[in-house]
Order: C-alpha cells, then sequence, then structure tokens
C-alpha cells in the first residue's frame, strides 16, 4: 500500500526507519529510507521510504509503500508525528485537492487547507488554514473548511433504483437535457436527506448556507418532475415522494417562514447542524 505524507519538521532518517518498522511489525533491517538519488537501495524490501526536501510551510515529503500491512493512513501519520515529533499531513480526500488531515506529536487530528504556490522554479506548499489553532503554524488562518462537505459523496438509494430503472429501459442521461437535471437534483436532494440520518458526514455539521442553496434547489424539483418524459414521470414522482417522506421524518417544524414558502421551506433538523460550530 503505498501512503504520501508531508511532514513539517525535522526529519531524522535513523529515527524515522526505527518509527517504520514499528508500524510494519518488521525489523529495521527490513526497511529502506533514503533520499531519491541514493544508489543500491533495498527494492526488495518490506518498507520503502523516499524522502524528498519540500519549500514552503512543508519541510519534507514521504512517498512510503508497505508491501507487508495495510495500516490506515492516519495510523502511520499518527506514528510518524508521534515518533519524530512532527506535524504529519496527508490527503483528506480526493477533492477538493487542497483538503488535508495534519496530525500533531500528541496525536491531535485537525483539518487543513494546503495550497502550492510557483516560486520560481520550485513549488512552495503552504498551510493556508487549519480548523483549530497550531502552534507551529501561527500565520495558519483559524477556520472552518465547509468545502470538504460537498465533496463527501452520500448513498443515494432511492436515485440508485431510479437509475437502474433507466438503464433497463436503455436510457442514456444526456447532459442538459430535463431528465439529466432532474435525476442530478433528485440525487443531490437525497444526500441532504442521507446526511442528516448519519449525522452530518464528514464533521458533523453543516452550513446554513447551504441548508438555504438545498432547500432553493428543491424549489426546482417540482419543475423538473413537470418536465420528465412520460415514461419515466411515475417513477421520478415516486421517487421523489419517498425522499420528501424521508425528509419529513428528520426535520420539524419551525415558525417565522413565509406563507409563500412551499413546505420544505417550513421545516428544519433539531438541531440544526450549522449551530454545531
Amino acid at each position: 500500500m503505498t501512503y504520501d505524507l508531508l511532514l513539517v519538521g525535522n526529519l531524522d532518517p535513523s529515527r524515522l526507519r526505527a518509527v517504520l518498522a514499528t508500524v510494519a511489525s518488521v525489523p529495521g533491517e527490513d526497511v529502506d529510507v533514503a533520499g531519491p538519488d541514493t544508489e543500491n537501495r533495498n527494492w526488495d524490501a518490506p518498507v520503502l521510504c523516499t524522502y524528498e526536501p519540500v519549500v514552503g510551510d512543508v519541510n519534507w515529503s514521504l512517498d512510503l509503500y508497505l508491501t507487508r500491512s495495510e495500516p490506515s493512513m492516519h495510523d502511520v501519520a499518527n506514528h510518524i508525528a508521534g515518533g519524530l515529533g512532527v506535524l504529519v499531513l496527508y490527503p483528506a480526500q480526493a477533492a477538493p485537492p487542497g483538503a488535508f488531515w495534519l496530525v500533531e506529536p500528541d496525536g491531535s487530528r485537525v483539518r487543513a487547507r494546503v495550497e502550492d504556490y510557483d516560486r520560481g522554479d520550485v513549488t512552495a506548499l503552504v498551510v493556508e488554514a487549519v480548523e483549530k489553532p497550531v502552534a507551529v503554524l501561527p500565520h495558519a488562518k483559524v477556520e472552518l473548511q465547509p468545502e470538504v462537505i460537498r465533496e463527501h459523496r452520500m448513498a443515494t438509494p432511492v436515485t440508485d433504483e431510479f437509475d437502474a430503472l433507466l438503464a433497463a429501459h436503455s436510457q442514456e442521461l444526456v447532459a442538459g437535457d430535463p431528465l439529466w437535471f432532474g435525476r442530478n437534483r433528485l440525487k443531490a436532494w437525497e444526500a441532504v436527506t442521507m446526511r442528516m440520518a448519519f449525522g452530518w458526514p464528514p464533521d458533523g455539521w453543516y452550513p446554513l448556507e447551504y441548508w438555504q442553496e438545498d432547500l432553493a434547489m428543491r424549489d426546482t424539483l417540482d419543475a423538473d418532475a413537470g418536465q420528465i418524459p412520460p415514461d419515466f414521470a411515475g417513477a421520478f414522482a415516486a421517487a421523489l415522494a419517498r425522499v420528501d417522506d424521508t425528509f419529513r421524518a428528520a426535520t420539524q417544524e419551525i415558525p417565522g417562514v413565509s406563507a409563500d414558502k412551499a413546505w420544505w421551506w417550513h421545516r428544519a433538523p433539531e438541531p440544526p447542524p450549522w449551530l454545531n460550530r
């Protein structure tokens, strides 16, 4: 298994070798740690780690490969951070590309936003923001990072059933047509209900701005339903009704909403997830 890690702090290759031996449960001689231009490496070692210097807030990158075990990325980062007394960064998810987890030597983990900047003929990695203060990075902004929420994909079983129906009838989705818009908005609306059901992953909160955007999107779904091809209109309406029922069950009536708003604007989860942070 391959691990791509970034280090903020000093790198001691001998200490890193000892830490990786512990992580992989192998003797120290089975761990090959070296720079990129090192010759005569043990390419058959069960633990291969190549380190390279990095410019910016980040000091080192590690390209780690384990052949006999597959510990989690967090477990590896936690061991290295504690063993070397450094900060370790690793990708939190595929998108956005700057979304990272930062692990401190004491095991604390916070979200971090890492940006890369061209500085002449080198690329500098800068920790732009952290979710909570990190003493080693006093210049980094302390702020929430809601962009990771939208990129966290949720299961959408109702929409999947509708997709299966389309496939069974050899009906392709064409970008920009009514069926394409309707199906995508149904999926997004269902994702909201699934977030509620599972405690608002990935971080247990949800911005009010996002919630209002979701309700506005639901406004358009009624118009979408009226433009679905007749062969699939009934199935689409049934799928939307199922998702709406789940939404109702997970929300409560709230006061103070304009009477001209649709029923979904008059409901909200309790407690509101935008008050959690």
